[in-house]
């Protein structure tokens, strides 16, 4: 009996850990689209759920073969202008591609042209920032060029009294000895496609708790303050010959909805009726599509997960992505039952 007394009152204090931080996180959205442009009804929505800081995409660098030079692409638009109760931090998203067509000794210059493009962007559209953060996915091949890149720009930033983050995939928190830790002054934690693409039904290539498993306890170790990316958007898997082939980003249901190109097969499955061209993918007929979403009760899950292994300090939670594509499933109840794990 004294030892199940023990039993549940250590279950109980795990519990209250888990779900009670003396810091009250600040609440964010990315927002990963070319085209800044949100309407009033946007604005009050993000206010209503308490958001007070947008990560903005402000554009990739790309490697361009022909020109045989990083450039960068896919730059941010304003179509509307910034409003006064958010804090904006400029993302820059770097293909590993592209840091391994460089050379060590160019990466100095490519961080002065990013360094450049960044203030240009920030101060064409007012965009005042107190965070600056990269993603990028490096591997072994790229650690050392991303590495350096990053050390530049936390030494320019540190001048100027900013913060430099970067994202950080769960393989390089539980593998942080091998994969190094990132010299910048926090991560961003992205909870989320934690393992490969997979065809087989039922499993969600964009979070489920069996991969979290099995790199989530090794959270409350990492070396830098972490933020962290929730899931809040759906995909669709390209699958032929029972492998998944190609993602169709951005997709929804009813994508698929034309009976002429898509036969429904149930359970979010749809099997093309042909051979064409649909959202740039070539498919051929049979081809399967597998609709993976991420449910407000699956968020949750995420949320809950994470939350345990989290140090109780200041940090951000933001959810990925702001898009009514995805948010139309979304209550403001749901959104809010989110935030409010890590309250």
């Amino acid at each position: 009996m004294r030892y199940l007394r023990s039993f549940i009152v250590f279950v109980l204090l795990f519990l209250f850990s888990c779900t009670h931080f003396k810091h009250k996180p600040d609440r964010a959205f990315y927002y990963w689209r070319s085209s800044y442009n949100l309407a009033s009804k946007d604005i009050n929505y993000l206010k209503d759920v308490g958001v007070t800081k947008l990560y903005l995409h402000f554009f990739d660098v790309s490697w361009n073969a022909e020109l045989n030079k990083p450039l960068p692409v896919d730059e941010i638009k304003f179509a509307t202008e910034r409003n006064s109760k958010f804090e904006y931090v400029p993302v820059v998203f770097i293909p590993n591609k592209t840091l391994e067509q460089l050379s060590a000794d160019s990466i100095v210059v490519l961080a002065k042209h990013i360094y450049n493009e960044v203030d240009h962007l920030s101060i064409e559209n007012k965009v005042e920032y107190k965070e600056l953060q990269f993603d990028c996915d490096w591997t072994d091949a790229s650690r050392a060029k991303y590495f350096k890149l990053l050390t530049f720009f936390h030494d320019s930033l540190t001048k100027l009294s900013k913060t430099l983050s970067a994202t950080i995939r769960l393989h390089q928190v539980k593998y942080a000895d091998k994969t190094g830790v990132p010299p910048v002054d926090r991560g961003m934690l992205m909870f989320y496609n934690m393992g490969k693409i997979n065809s087989t039904p039922g499993y969600n290539s964009i979070y489920n708790s069996k991969d979290a498993d099995k790199y989530v306890s090794y959270v409350s170790n990492y070396a830098l303050p972490l933020d962290v990316a929730l899931p809040v958007f759906s995909w669709a898997l390209l699958i032929r010959g029972g492998e998944a082939k190609d993602v169709l980003e951005k997709a929804v249901d009813k994508d698929f909805a034309d009976t002429a190109q898509f036969l429904s097969a149930g359970n979010n499955i749809f099997v093309s009726r042909g051979s064409f061209l649909f959202r740039g993918k070539y498919f051929q007929k049979s081809d399967t599509v597998k609709m993976e979403e991420v449910t407000p009760a699956i968020c949750e899950e995420a949320a809950n997960n994470v939350n345990c292994y989290l140090k109780d300090q200041k940090r951000t939670i933001s959810l990925f992505e702001y898009d009514s594509l995805y948010l139309s499933t979304y209550d403001k109840k749901d959104i809010e039952k989110i935030y409010a794990v890590s309250r």
